[in-house]
């Protein structure tokens, strides 16, 4: 029998008294563990109701639970199976299959009872049981292709602000911006509709702007931070003294001859740069220095990066001899700095990273596009029910909107608080912003240790829904926060592929004694 290294983790992510948000790679067997833990819940409740699995296509949704029932039917036979992993689903369906019996649920005849479904019907029929409280009257249908929808509410803004007074300064700022071009706002807007849900919470009030400047400013220089931390934590030690005694020749250098590049900004620099926000123009330095256009190591240098050719020295024999000893000094300490794994890309992230504060004009600009922003969101509104279409992020919206803030729920919430105790999500990597918050909504009130949990199984390397407005990052969240302070979610990794032992099983049957 080969044992497993994850065993313990498998074992535990069984516990019906626990939640847990479970990192499970390609092959790891995720989909049997999901189906086992609920089963291993719908063993413990009086109404199958009461365990929600949502997944996020319906192949998933609809292979998940054939899965089940068959799992369910096979447990009639008393010969259990001969390998582990499907011994162990043999004795949680059986389980099942006696509380199906005590209940008189009859599952079988009625799987609907079972609630195996996709994100987006959830959403759905959240909506259809509250039309007043999500603001969705006559139920609308889901357009896969929405971009036409977008574009139309762009189009319908922008000719809004062409004819109007009241924000026509705003339209002004923005279209300058832009070269003058309405056609550019308008694929602005139509690009940024999609991601409302990002950011329509934050633009929805812009009457504290210098608050909103603070809060933006601040989560800039927060991002500014993280990157040039891993960046100073990752650069070796043993090269800092050349580098920066070549990046103070090369700045030197440069300014002798006029020339105006980032590598000038390293011309007083003493010490390995920092990571606060203030050491960004000296990082973007370095790596202006060290690293190709493309990201790679620079191989030579040249004038161009302050190392003049040994020519120019005149006939100063040590000022030529000097030129070109910084040039092998350079060619020897990227070898060593190459050596490095991952050296390289954090030095061109840099590259990329934003000022830690606006200018005025760049947030006279944004405060411009705020303001449209906010037109364009109701002009898709608009759009929405002319066409009798929404999109998967609208529907989202709403259903969050239906259960209300996890402070003050709507008695829908209060409903379904009643009737769910379990909640279990698959792919939890392909999760949206506004389908976090609903399942916020869902748990909220819930507490560790209530009897109720709250189950994530998915692989933040595979998200694969940056169509649906996929938020990789709140896995990671989840992962380190939980869904809220009062929801933690305990970490767990599969690190195998999937092999239940025989230990498992007989852990489910001292958990579920006959």
């Amino acid at each position: 029998m080969t044992q497993i290294i994850d065993q313990s983790e498998r074992i535990r992510a069984l516990d019906p008294e626990k939640s847990f948000i479970v990192q499970a790679p390609a092959g790891s067997g995720k989909t049997e563990l999901l189906i086992q833990r609920y089963l291993c819940l719908l063993a413990g409740v009086k109404q199958p109701e009461e365990v929600l699995a949502v997944t996020f296509t319906r192949k998933a949704a609809a292979e998940m639970r054939n899965r089940v029932l068959s799992a369910i039917a096979g447990a009639a036979d008393d010969t259990p199976p001969e390998k582990d992993h499907e011994r162990l689903t043999w004795e949680l369906a059986g389980r099942v299959r006696q509380r199906d019996e005590q209940e008189d649920w009859r599952v079988e005849k009625y799987p609907s009872r079972m609630r195996i479904m996709t994100i987006d019907s959830l959403c759905a029929g959240l909506t259809r049981q509250m039309p007043v409280l999500s603001g969705f009257g006559a139920p609308a249908g889901i357009s896969d292709d929405p971009q036409a929808l977008y574009a139309k509410a762009a189009r319908n803004t922008a000719a809004e602000l062409e004819g109007g007074k009241s924000r026509s300064q705003a339209l002004e700022i923005l279209a300058l911006h832009l070269d003058n071009r309405i056609s550019a706002v308008e694929n602005l807007l139509s690009l940024m509709l999609p991601h409302r849900d990002q950011w329509l919470r934050h633009v929805a009030n812009t009457r504290d702007t210098a608050g909103l400047r603070s809060r933006l400013e601040s989560a800039i220089q927060g991002v500014i931070t993280r990157a040039l931390s891993e960046l100073h934590g990752r650069f070796p030690r043993g090269c800092v003294a050349d580098t920066l005694e070549l990046c103070r020749f090369a700045a030197n250098n440069l300014s002798e001859t006029g020339s105006d590049t980032l590598i000038s900004e390293a011309a007083g620099i003493k010490d390995l740069p920092g990571t606060a926000p203030g050491d960004l123009s000296a990082w973007q330095a370095i790596a202006e220095l060290f690293l190709t256009k493309d990201g790679g190591w620079r191989k030579k240098v040249d004038k161009n990066q302050g190392f003049p050719a040994a020519g120019s020295a005149g006939g100063d024999p040590d000022k030529k001899a000097h030129f070109d000893n910084a040039k092998k000094r350079f060619k020897k300490l990227v070898a060593e700095l190459s050596n490095t794994p991952g050296l390289a890309e954090n030095l061109d992230s840099v590259r990329l990273l934003p000022a830690p504060a606006y200018t005025d004009d760049q947030w006279a600009v944004l405060e411009s596009l705020f303001d449209i922003l906010k037109l364009a969101a109701a002009h898709l509104q608009t759009v929405f029910q002319q066409e009798g279409r929404v999109d998967f992020a609208e529907v989202a919206i709403r259903a969050c909107t239906a259960l209300g803030d996890p402070d003050n729920p709507t008695d829908l919430a209060l409903s379904l608080d009643y009737r769910i105790s379990h909640i279990l999500i698959d792919e939890f990597q392909d999760t949206s912003i506004s389908q976090f918050e609903l399942m916020r909504g869902l748990t909220a009130g819930w507490s560790a240790g209530d009897g109720r949990s709250f189950f994530a199984v998915g692989d933040p390397m595979q998200s694969i829904y940056g169509f649906r407005e996929a938020e990789v990052g709140l896995f990671l969240k989840a992962w380190q926060d939980g869904l809220d302070a009062h929801l933690p979610l305990e970490p767990l990794v599969l690190k195998s592929n999937f092999r239940s032992e025989r230990g498992i099983v007989q852990w489910v049957n001292e958990v579920f004694p006959q």
